[in-house]
């Protein structure tokens, strides 16, 4: 049975792999034509792009007996993991932090 959070994690995961599938299918084309892509292109394939981790959060939660227990087994790794695809699935608006802007102030 999945729950309402669980069904938003699956949200963001789907709206993140919409946002990377053209620029992944194409470089992944280049990949099978056996040519040759960036260094930064082939850093985002292997790391930005690749979902596998996601994935393997929602199995894990998905597989849970109750979605809060599940969560709670999660490491660090696991929790940044749920907080990024809530924010993929906008839920959660990233916050820049309460900085201020100094005002310089000239004394003569």
């Amino acid at each position: 049975m999945a729950s309402k959070p669980l069904d938003s994690l699956k949200k963001g995961l789907a709206n993140f792999s919409k946002q990377i599938k053209d620029r992944k299918d194409g470089l992944n084309a280049k990949l099978l034509r056996r040519e040759t892509i960036s260094s930064d292109d082939e850093e985002w394939l292997d790391h930005e792009a690749n979902t596998i981790n996601e994935q393997r959060i929602l199995d894990e939660l998905e597989a849970a007996s109750d979605y809060e227990r599940g969560l709670e087994k999660l490491d660090g790794d696991g929790r940044a993991i749920v907080t990024k695809l809530k924010e993929w699935a906008g839920e959660l608006v990233k916050v820049a932090g309460n900085k201020r802007k100094r005002t310089v102030l000239f004394m003569p």
